[in-house]
């Protein structure tokens, strides 16, 4: 993003600010769940990028062995 981009962009915030504070109440809930979507969406491509890296890193390698095991001890248990 350029500099002209993102002085765009930060013109914008306090327009969209007087749009939310002039939103009648019933709006506002929407706006504010549409907002916690975003965040989530944000935060799951956080962590799906962080998983995808440490999968690459081989930081897993022994999960699935590890997974056969704890199953296998619960099947013993529950017989």
């Amino acid at each position: 993003m350029n500099d002209q981009t993102t002085f765009m962009l930060e013109q914008k915030r306090p327009v969209l600010h007087k749009l939310i504070d002039e939103l009648p109440a019933e709006e506002l809930e929407l706006v504010e769940r549409l907002l916690a979507r975003l965040e989530m969406n944000r935060l799951w491509k956080e962590v799906r990028e962080g998983f995808t890296q440490d999968w690459s890193d081989g930081k897993y390698a022994g999960l699935d062995e590890l997974i056969g095991e704890v199953r296998k001890d619960l099947k013993k248990r529950a017989a």
